[in-house]
């Protein structure tokens, strides 16, 4: 594990326990999301927030107007974060408690190649099969569009692959003929 990763672990870890503790484990995994989503889509307040030149005072007044709408216990969380210069770890920290509240669910993320978008009913049927298959709940599918496939999807729940695409169908027939 990477040492930044490591550190956003220990503050998401912290901050999923304080969520746990006051019952706002859903409110938090809210929030936390729409911030995540609100740093990749602001580059000059990212920037901003990790300006060296500004006080920690102010980064803390930019913070608490642009997250007015937070939790009070989570808007002090991003002050600790500023407090200890941590800000830059906001969006891995926000990502990581959504993995544990993943795991608190029995939920489980997976990115799922095809060559055509999938219909509802084919992502609940993938998501069926392969969640029964990991022991978990749900499957939350995120879909990719990969004309190279040609046919069939590749699986991919974090570190495992199963690829039923035709590319790969056809590669192994390739294999056995040259064998």
């Amino acid at each position: 594990m990477s040492k930044d990763l490591e550190v956003a672990s220990r503050y998401a870890t912290a901050v999923f326990k304080v969520a746990e503790e006051k019952n706002l484990v859903d409110e938090f995994s809210d929030q936390l999301s729409s911030i995540r989503v609100a740093l990749s889509e602001n580059e000059p307040f990212v920037k901003l927030l990790e300006n060296p030149t500004l006080t920690t005072e102010q980064k803390k007044e930019l913070a608490g107007a642009v997250f007015q709408g937070i939790n009070e216990t989570l808007r002090d969380f991003i002050f600790l974060l500023i407090d200890r210069g941590r800000e830059d770890y906001l969006s891995v920290i926000a990502e990581v408690y959504q993995e544990r509240v993943n795991e608190l669910r029995g939920i489980a993320e997976a990115d799922v190649y095809s060559v055509i978008p999938l219909s509802e009913d084919e992502k609940s049927a993938l998501s069926q099969v392969f969640s029964k298959k990991l022991n978990k709940s749900k499957l939350h599918i995120h879909n990719h569009i990969d004309k190279s496939l040609l046919g069939g999807v590749k699986v991919v729940i974090g570190t495992r692959i199963y690829d039923d695409s035709l590319k790969t169908k056809l590669k192994d027939m390739e294999r056995q003929i040259r064998a």
